[in-house]
């Protein structure tokens, strides 16, 4: 099958992705892109999973790939711990760089830079930071990047309290139960039932923004650039009437300055 796009998602933990926005991955999947998740931050060394015993963390990346799968995507997990990246933020660029470089998207979804999850907003910072220079960061010459659009995907509603999306992503009932399988995965996998939890989440924000889409449950996406798409978006042209716009942020805020 020929692929349309290859989609790169950044998110920062090994759940990030099949936790907060599953179904756009689902989509994008369907939609013959090739679907590339790299999570840097492992997350080893939460409290939650050292308390899990000496197998947590193979456990935890078996069940990590296996959710990935279960969206048609490919997952790529380091193992920088979590809270403490700043000291190696040099390398994570470095590595990051020839990551993007070697998979060569056109589409980045990543961090919104305003979350007020640490390590969310530090994996924002590196993605952005490269998109902006990857070739530079890399000893061998002659790659460059291919990216032409890069999104901000929606986390937690506390995390993302500010996040107001350009476009939102209608589910489907497949998505929507991909999702609920990738999720799956993870049962059994913590102490607390996080797997349910996460589930909810992704019910409940999707079901939120039914109301700005109109007739179906749906995932938000922040348009970041880098450049204005004069001949239109990609993902659009890739999803088709399953991507449908909103009242840009700009527009809300001009618009409540009035009255």
């Amino acid at each position: 099958m020929t692929k349309t796009a290859t989609v790169l998602v950044i998110g920062a933990h090994f759940e990030e992705v099949e936790a907060e926005f599953p179904n756009i991955c689902a989509l994008l999947s369907a939609a013959s892109c090739r679907v590339v998740i790299l999570n840097p931050i492992g997350g080893w060394n939460w409290t939650s999973v050292r308390e899990m015993g000496p197998d947590a963390r193979e456990n935890l990346l078996a069940a990590s790939s296996a959710a990935a799968a279960c969206l048609g995507c490919e997952k790529v997990v380091w193992d920088y711990p979590v809270s403490a990246t700043a000291g190696v933020q040099d390398e994570i660029c470095q590595r990051l760089a020839d990551f993007i470089l070697t998979v060569q998207p056109e589409i980045v979804l990543m961090h919104w830079p305003e979350d007020i999850h640490p390590d969310h907003r530090a994996v924002a910072r590196y993605t952005r930071h490269v998109l902006g220079c990857a070739p530079n960061l890399v000893p061998d010459l002659g790659r460059r990047l291919s990216v032409k659009e890069v999104y901000a995907f929606q986390t937690g509603v506390i995390q993302a309290y500010n996040y107001v999306p350009d476009l939102l992503i209608k589910c489907s009932e497949e998505s929507m139960a991909k999702a609920k399988q990738a999720l799956d995965c993870f049962k059994g996998q913590f102490p607390a039932d996080y797997a349910s939890t996460w589930w909810q989440n992704v019910q409940a924000k999707a079901q939120y923004w039914q109301m700005l889409s109109g007739d179906a449950p749906a995932e938000a996406l922040k348009y970041l650039g880098p450049n204005l798409p004069v001949d239109g978006l990609l993902l659009k042209k890739i999803l088709g009437e399953r991507l449908v716009g909103i009242g840009t942020d700009a527009w809300l805020r001009w618009s409540a300055l009035q009255y």
